[in-house]
């Protein structure tokens, strides 16, 4: 009896840990797209800022990140076109700090396209500190196949440089000189003539 049990909860168990989570529960965040079959799994890959002066500033580092803000876009050729949400938005996700080692997703996606992600790191909840480049550093371009699993992949962002400006001032001493002859000098006097 006790073997039956046994072996019915190890069935279970096995049955479960292969299958998806029930009711399209995501493990992690997820965006979708409108229309589509493929998915695309993502994690972070943040790279540190420098200060561009010695100095006692530290650079902003991945702990800085508040929010990142992930945007999908499709690629034809060198055109890219923002992907849509079913709603005709674009195709978003907000990554907190919090969830920042873990994957995100995009899903309902085309396969045989492919995809850019640009990802944008802010200091603050409001999204008004950006502190990541808006260039190439901060987004990825993904090929998604015709697979029936999903593209994995790494999103690069870069952080920005943090300024320093400081400001200094110093006291100059000029010492007074002093007349000193160098050499004999001769001064010779002629006198007026009258006219």
């Amino acid at each position: 009896m006790m073997s039956r049990l046994f072996a019915s909860a190890l069935a279970v168990t096995l049955l479960v840990a292969g299958c998806q989570l029930p009711f399209g529960i995501a493990r992690f965040p997820t965006s979708q797209a409108h229309q589509g079959s493929a998915e695309l799994h993502l994690q972070a890959d943040i790279q540190a800022g420098s200060f561009r002066v010695l100095a006692s500033v530290s650079p902003y580092m991945p702990s800085d990140v508040t929010v990142l803000e992930l945007r999908l876009f499709k690629l034809d050729g060198s055109t890219e076109t923002s992907v849509k949400d079913a709603q005709g938005n674009p195709l978003t996700l907000s990554v907190p700090q919090a969830s920042l080692s873990e994957n995100v997703s995009f899903a309902r996606l085309h396969p045989n396209t492919t995809y850019r992600v640009k990802a944008k790191a802010y200091a603050d909840a409001g999204k008004t500190q950006l502190i990541s480049t808006e260039d190439t550093r901060s987004q990825t371009d993904i090929a998604i196949s015709q697979e029936d699993r999903p593209t994995l992949a790494r999103i690069k962002v870069q952080l920005i440089d943090k300024p320093f400006d400081a400001q200094g001032s110093t006291g100059i001493d000029i010492a007074s000189g002093s007349l000193v002859p160098s050499g004999s000098e001769s001064i010779t006097v002629t006198p007026r003539l009258p006219d």
